[in-house]
């Protein structure tokens, strides 16, 4: 054998070693894909992808879509779940999912997810007004999500930035201003 012919199936080995996990992942994405699956989410810190799907529902409840963007179209579900992943302490963490176990199986009793919007918030508004001496750890969840989802839409750039009066670096320092000078926005930080 001459070196002619040894350079010659070294780069055919090579050119099949490469082209074959290419052309396996391409032939891959021809399959059909099974429908009726939910959708897998990665990079979740905290929840898993059946309870991530419900905090995107019930986050795009509290604040839906208006002439302003929805919670989830800000990824406030993104950043409740961060929040509870990295930042908020282990015990808190733990009462919170004792708490959210009861408001999902409160929303499975009563069909939430097969529920039109209207009823979806009405269900909700009847949960949060439940009297002191009926509460229970499903209303406590959703207070508490609901605190959060208020709070960190408010805080997300394209909120504060579009929807609020914003100034990067702040001037002068007046304490009672009248809204109408404003703009009719309130100051985002």
């Amino acid at each position: 054998m001459n070196r002619r012919q040894i350079l010659k199936y070294t780069a055919m080995l090579t050119g099949a070693a490469i082209c074959a996990p290419l052309t396996g992942v391409m032939l891959s994405g021809c399959s059909e894909q099974v429908k009726n699956t939910p959708p897998v989410i990665a990079n979740l810190h905290f929840f898993s992808s059946e309870d991530f799907h419900l905090l995107s529902q019930l986050v795009d409840v509290i604040l839906p879509k208006t002439d302003s963007p929805s919670a989830s179209e800000v990824k406030v579900d993104y950043i409740i779940d961060n929040m509870f992943g990295q930042a908020y302490p282990a015990d808190y963490q733990q009462k919170f999912m004792t708490n959210f176990a009861e408001l999902k199986a409160f929303f499975t009793e009563k069909g939430f997810a097969s529920l039109n919007a209207k009823e979806q918030e009405a269900l909700l508004l009847a949960l949060e007004g439940l009297p002191e001496a009926e509460r229970t750890n499903a209303y406590w969840a959703y207070i508490d999500l609901k605190q959060q989802t208020v709070a960190f839409y408010l805080s997300t750039e394209a909120i504060a930035e579009h929807y609020l009066n914003y100034l990067p670096i702040p001037g002068e320092f007046k304490p009672c201003v009248p809204l109408a000078e404003l703009g009719g926005k309130a100051w985002a930080i």
